[in-house]
């Protein structure tokens, strides 16, 4: 008779993956949305030239 072997690989692992909610204190998920702007090359320019040293999502968020 053959014994079978178990698979050494592959598979869900026990605590395996991030921490989330009230199992992790440090755990704090997404602190900003990803989104998208679609503008003119020239538009991009203008804007990181006014923008300065501010990355351009401080830059566009000053402005609202």
């Amino acid at each position: 008779m053959t014994a079978t072997k178990k698979p050494t690989h592959g598979g869900p692992r026990k605590g395996a993956g991030r921490k989330t909610g009230s199992k992790n204190k440090n755990a704090k998920g997404r602190t900003a949305v990803t989104r998208s702007v679609s503008m003119q090359p020239e538009s991009w320019q203008k804007l990181d030239r006014d923008r300065g040293e501010q990355s351009r999502g401080k830059y566009i968020e000053s402005k609202l």
